[in-house]
């Protein structure tokens, strides 16, 4: 439970009872985020204390929806945002944008909970030869999936990633992966996340400590970079990263933008109007991009674990998890076992 800015403590309450058409499930692996982090830190637009955080999980069904699909014991990952398929947003295949969605800590219980019921439409199967961090790791790569298709990658094109955090070696790994592109640059200020970048996505990576990262990028564009990036993918909430991005997009490319950031940004705009740049915003996924990303993770062709260095934490230790996620620590992804 965060209790107060910067605080967590762990709490015994009553087990949570499913309602009509939800599974009780044993949570295995949830991991932590940036944007658990901003709660953390009180700074989140709408999850604040007391709140149970973790949207990104994995577990067992400990007690099966009546009538349901997924039967005791079966292993499963949670697509943590419930839409009212109702609305005229969900019914045009926006329920990701759903004037009514829930997710967890702002609608409903957050994951770092022993036992959390879900509705069983929102549970996809975890293979069993996967860990369970594994299949906690399918909801980020489902944003990878999203910004990806939101940003209209096709064969043939550059692609540029600006942010080599979890989200960002996902979205080049699906780029390289799923969609056949002809180059991939990466940027980052640490050397630890551009190489797990480089063994996800096979990309040229760009050390921003030490490069200037848009000459180093239009290098890659040809002989005077004229032509820039089809596509820039904005994964970093760093103030330059923007003005970088408009710098490396070509004529009429894409620019899409997926941090909330802290404050408002100043950037040069000219960019957009004089090379008819179109910037757009790219926030969690659809069911298809979920779906997608599960079935990526479960037949391998998605590899996740380079992002996993470590078992996961003990429930007790998520004080202590999150101070690590607010220094920065060495690890791509720091992931919570509630069942420790």
């Amino acid at each position: 439970m965060l209790r107060g800015v910067g605080r967590i403590g762990v709490e015994e309450v009553a087990e949570p009872v499913p309602g009509p058409g939800e599974a009780l499930v044993e949570m295995r692996a949830v991991g932590l985020c940036g944007s658990d982090l901003a709660a953390f830190h009180g700074r989140h637009p709408f999850r604040s204390a007391p709140v149970v955080l973790g949207h990104e999980g994995a577990g067992r069904v400990a007690r099966a929806a009546a009538g349901g699909r997924y039967g005791d014991g079966r292993r499963v990952a949670i697509m943590p945002l419930l839409s009212c398929w109702e609305c005229p947003r969900c019914e045009s295949g926006l329920a990701h944008l759903c004037a009514h969605r829930r997710v967890p800590g702002a609608g409903w219980e957050g994951m770092l909970g022993g036992y959390v019921p879900v509705p069983e439409r929102a549970l996809f199967p975890l293979a069993e030869r996967l860990s369970w961090g594994e299949g906690a790791l399918i909801e980020p790569a489902a944003v990878a999936f999203h910004t990806a298709r939101t940003a209209s990658v096709g064969p043939g094109q550059r692609v540029a990633v600006l942010g080599a955090g979890p989200i960002g070696a996902l979205v080049a790994a699906v780029c390289r992966q799923q969609h056949h592109i002809a180059d991939l640059v990466v940027s980052d200020l640490r050397e630890q996340r551009l190489a797990v970048a480089r063994g996800m996505a096979g990309c040229h990576t760009i050390d921003a400590g030490r490069e200037e990262v848009v000459a180093a990028g239009l290098a890659r564009c040809g002989a005077d970079g004229a032509d820039g990036f089809d596509v820039v993918v904005v994964a970093s909430g760093h103030p330059s990263c923007l003005d970088e991005a408009l710098a490396l997009c070509r004529p009429r490319g894409t620019v899409v933008l997926l941090p909330m950031f802290g404050a408002p940004v100043a950037a040069d705009l000219n960019p957009v109007v004089l090379r008819e740049i179109v910037v757009r915003g790219a926030t969690v996924y659809t069911p298809d991009d979920f779906r997608a990303a599960a079935a990526a993770v479960n037949d391998g062709t998605l590899d996740v674990r380079p992002l996993l260095d470590g078992e996961p934490l003990p429930l007790a230790e998520t004080q202590a998890a999150f101070e690590d996620l607010a220094r920065g620590a060495g690890s791509m992804k720091i992931l919570v076992d509630p069942a420790q």
